[in-house]
């Protein structure tokens, strides 16, 4: 009896001496290296290109059209461009030393990503808008870009000053969305708004934004002096322009360009309504039960989204059945399987 019984025990500990090797074995297997590209995949989308673009959306905007026309645009980059007219110091180095303040602030009050993400997006605009001042003293040029001289050689601009304003506000816009759409700030005065919003919540951030690119607006009324009332409003109806089309180009973007219907329609024929609008419009349709609460009868509601070109047929469809109530609103973005 206790030579089985030592001779299960001694079965027992090799074949635990057996299964612990490949135990260990397993363990030290390494992860599989998908993992890390998504990582790097991850953060070259949210953090790396956005930065990149945003950047150098910025120095553009800011150098062929926002300084050739003398108008401020607002906010930090409005700030560096009137050192610049006034003084002459370079407004790549302005951003930068003012990035640098903000990047503490936001570091320490808003988040550690907010306050990177925003300063490196900065600090590229600073070196390129520093880099082409270098370029243009070396080669000799007042501006590497044709934005001066007519076809005579004079000293007609090509890129009037409302036109400047309309395009340096589509490149500002198109940074400022990027910025928010994928790392979820903007940078600059901003910032400031943000930290003073954690203060005082009645405070909007957008309104505090929209004060302080006032005051960089009234500003430069004193930074632009001219001889005559025209001279002097032009930089401030150019700052206001360059300002709308920032906005409605950034609003435009984050909301997204897959714009489309949405129709809800009452109706005591679903069947029929629902099978014409899918069989014509190629749309799909969801059915609700609902009930009128006046009269207390039974109906369907459809729902249905639809492109702003089939907005007409689907009117038309909707009038041959005369005991159908519809509505329609606008939809900024359509996520899904939703064709074009």
């Amino acid at each position: 009896m206790n030579e089985e019984t030592e001779q299960i025990e001694t079965e027992e500990r090799s074949a635990a001496e057996t299964e612990q090797p490949q135990t260990e074995t397993e363990a030290q297997v390494p992860k599989p290296k998908c993992s890390r590209k998504k990582q790097l995949w991850a953060l070259w989308n949210t953090a790396i290109w956005p930065v990149l673009v945003s950047g150098i959306l910025r120095a553009l905007g800011i150098y062929i059209f926002v300084n050739p026309n003398n108008f401020a645009p607002g906010g930090t980059n409005g700030i560096a461009v009137l050192i610049e007219y006034a003084t002459g110091f370079n407004s790549g180095y302005t951003l930068m030393l003012i990035s640098v303040p903000l990047f503490f602030l936001a570091f320490f009050f808003i988040g550690k990503k907010e306050a990177i993400v925003s300063t490196v997006s900065f600090f590229i605009t600073s070196v390129m808008l520093i880099l082409v001042s270098l370029i243009e003293k070396s080669i000799g040029v007042q501006h590497l870009f044709p934005i001066y001289g007519g076809a005579d050689g004079g000293s007609e601009r090509i890129v009037h000053g409302l036109l400047g304003a309309v395009a340096g506000g589509i490149f500002l816009g198109i940074a400022l969305a990027v910025m928010l759409k994928q790392c979820g700030t903007s940078g600059g005065t901003s910032i400031l708004a943000s930290i003073i919003n954690k203060k005082f919540r009645n405070l909007s951030v957008s309104m505090l934004t929209s004060a302080f690119d006032a005051i960089v607006v009234f500003v430069s009324i004193f930074v632009y002096w001219g001889d005559n009332f025209t001279s002097i409003i032009d930089p401030v109806l150019l700052a206001l322009v360059s300002l709308f089309v920032t906005s409605k180009v950034c609003d435009a973007i984050l909301q997204g360009f897959k714009t489309a219907y949405k129709f809800e329609i009452i109706t005591s024929n679903p069947e029929e309504l629902s099978q014409e609008i899918m069989q014509k419009l190629h749309r799909g349709v969801t059915c609700m039960a609902a009930e009128g609460m006046y009269s207390h009868k039974n109906k369907s509601m459809l729902i249905c989204v639809i492109r702003k070109r089939q907005l007409a047929e689907l009117q038309r469809i909707i009038r041959r059945y005369p005991d159908t109530f519809a509505y329609f609103t606008s939809t900024s973005e359509v996520y899904g399987r939703f064709l074009k």
